[in-house]
């Protein structure tokens, strides 16, 4: 474990990209170690350095240094600490509320930092706020009418229902107190919030006899603070500044949403489908030594059947078990997937399968199914102006998404090295951004799937750049400020890398995990089967491959790491766009690996990882 960060002032430009720094709000000394392998990928037997990023449990843990500062008053869509006396008003992973005097931690900051988000009345004339919790966003502020005590209440999440409710807030800047002015109640038969008109305008006291926060006729003092964290999405992902669109929210219940407990992934159901040799590699959900072991052997004969037939892996075994160890340590830290469950895995199971085809020919994949569900906040309240549920010509007739739901994924990525093609065309599209949209003149970025290109080390999916109108997610604003929105369907998937446009911490991948490493780490695969690292740093530039230029696929080849991918930054420029404003790339769109010798790599005009079984991916 590093102690501190290694800071560098040499900043370095290349022609074919730049090494961008970001400056982190954060002193982090990790507090556990990701995932590293040695691995030697060729003859000469240099070994190489592979790493996952922290995961959030892991980030949640890490130092931040905050100062606070005081606020006057409440705003939609800002971030807000109350605070009484040295305490600050707390969210905590109960759902209870309760005063806590620590803000060390990013747990401490996200249980603490509350989201107002505006109500009016019918007339305008009286605004109060929502208060939301920052790490369990399904949850919202109420009021137990029994004994009057706040507590969090569930209000957006699966489990909502008749006794779903939350109050809305005025603050009087002159006596610093908060006012629960209105309380809106769930009608669960429209799946709507009314107006509680038995409800009358209540102070907030806090009642030391029972260490509890109260409604009551006589208010205690709370003053606002600003935790000094930015959580606003930056201009690079809104370059026009819009300020967010009115439309109201999708309701998930209209997307057939089902409960964690019936999901295809949950309990012992993918066991039951799978081939026995490959059981040994999933019999418990998570990460633990025996399926480990399992995959190890398993990795160790793929190895030895290709080498027999004068083939190989594109990277080592130790490449493959950091990314199958990153995924499966991977869990939902805080409420804020709609059916999802605090402390799940986003990804269950990673298994090796050593398949072949009619021919004889030997197709080994490393299998995984996931939730395409961030272990992180994913803040889709955020958005500027999220995808429309598609219902009306019209955009500002439509409904936006706001929520995420789980998803049933089974991901195929080719272990065997299939070469690189040599142009765009060579790989063979069942369906392009281009064509979808009558394009002829192909790029690296419009010549890609209409939906995933890859698969993150939390699970979720990858999309290209640009979205089905061959613009920018980041031009439309309709991402977070970590780079990730939900579609019409609700599951979450990145366009864009929030590291590379914040690096405020709480990203996919973060400043942290290039401490002590001697390379950016290993964050996904795109489903040709290429690696995917994270961008180069400033504060780091000795690392391995940084004097490389990358190519028009966003990748490159040194050492003994073979061809891969890297997340970067480019100007928006390249895209034709006037705006100025900096593309922060995960992945372009196009794939360099070849695809067409990969089986079973379509499903209709989208990759094949909707969850179809097939012998590659372990069927039975």
């Amino acid at each position: 474990m590093e102690n501190s960060f290694r800071l560098y002032i040499l900043i370095i430009f290349f022609g074919a990209f730049s090494l961008t720094g970001c400056s982190p709000a954060v002193v982090v000394p990790p507090v556990s170690t990701p995932y590293n392998a040695k691995s030697s990928t060729s003859s000469s037997n240099v070994a190489v350095s592979v790493s996952t990023p922290y995961n959030a449990e892991a980030i949640l843990a890490q130092t931040i240094q905050l100062k606070p500062s005081s606020k006057k008053n409440i705003a939609d869509k800002s971030r807000i600490l109350l605070k009484h006396g040295n305490s600050y008003m707390t969210a905590n992973n109960s759902y209870e509320i309760e005063l806590s005097e620590s803000l060390s931690t990013y747990d401490d900051l996200l249980l603490k930092t509350f989201y107002p988000v505006k109500e009016e009345s019918a007339s305008g004339s009286l605004s109060c706020y929502r208060l939301d919790s920052e790490k369990h966003a399904i949850y919202s502020i109420d009021y137990d009418t029994a004994n009057r005590k706040l507590q969090m209440r569930n209000n957006w999440g699966y489990d909502r229902d008749t006794e779903s409710a939350y109050l809305c807030f005025s603050y009087d800047t002159a006596s610093q107190t908060l006012t629960a002015a209105k309380r809106y109640t769930f009608n669960q038969g429209e799946s709507t919030f009314e107006e509680d008109k038995s409800f009358s305008p209540a102070s907030v006291f806090y009642d030391s006899a029972s260490t509890s926060f109260k409604l009551s006729s006589s208010g205690s003092k709370i003053s606002l603070y600003d935790s000094g964290f930015d959580f606003s999405v930056p201009r690079d992902f809104n370059p026009d500044r819009s300020r967010g669109v009115p439309n109201k929210r999708v309701l998930w219940e209209k997307n057939r949403t089902e409960s964690f407990s019936t999901n295809r992934l949950s309990g012992d159901k993918i066991q039951k489908d799978i081939n026995s040799k490959y059981l040994p590699q999933v019999r418990l959900a998570g990460n633990d030594t025996g399926t480990r072991a399992a995959a190890e052997k398993m990795l160790k004969q793929i190895t030895s059947d290709l080498e027999d037939s004068g083939e190989s892996l594109r990277y080592s075994p130790e490449v493959y078990l950091a990314f199958r160890n990153g995924l499966l340590n991977t869990k939902l830290k805080g409420a804020t997937t709609v059916n999802g469950v605090m402390e799940q895995n986003t990804v269950p199971y990673v298994f090796f399968t050593n398949e072949t085809d009619g021919s004889g020919v030997r197709h080994p994949f490393m299998v995984l199914t996931s939730y395409s569900i961030a272990d992180k906040p994913s803040r889709l309240l955020d958005v500027p102006a999220p995808p429309g549920d598609g219902k009306s010509r019209s955009y500002p007739d439509q409904n936006v998404t706001r929520d995420a739901i789980l998803q049933t994924y089974l991901i195929k990525i080719p272990l065997k090295n299939y070469g690189n093609v040599s142009s765009l065309a060579e790989n063979k599209m069942e369906e392009t951004l281009a064509s979808d949209v009558g394009v002829t003149q192909l790029n690296v970025y419009n010549h890609a799937s209409i939906s995933s290109i890859g698969v993150a080390v939390d699970g979720v999916m990858i999309y290209p750049l640009l979205n089905n109108m061959l613009v920018s997610a980041q031009r439309k604003a309709e991402i977070t400020n970590t780079g990730i929105h939900v579609g019409r369907g609700m599951g979450l998937h990145w366009h864009a890398d929030g590291h590379g446009a914040t690096g405020n911490g709480l990203n996919l991948y973060n400043l942290a995990d290039y401490a002590g490493k001697s390379h950016p780490p290993l964050i996904g695969f795109g489903f040709d089967g290429i690696a995917l690292f994270g961008k180069y740093e400033t504060a780091y530039h000795d690392m391995d491959g940084v004097h490389d230029m990358l190519d028009s696929f966003g990748g490159h080849a040194h050492d003994n790491y073979g061809y891969h991918y890297h997340a970067h930054s480019a100007p928006s420029s390249v895209l034709g766009d006037s705006r100025d404003y900096t593309l922060h790339i995960l992945m372009k769109g196009a794939w360099i690996g070849k695809i067409n010798d990969i089986p079973e790599f379509w499903r209709g005009d989208a990759p094949n990882v909707a969850g179809q079984r097939n012998r590659y991916a372990g069927d039975r």
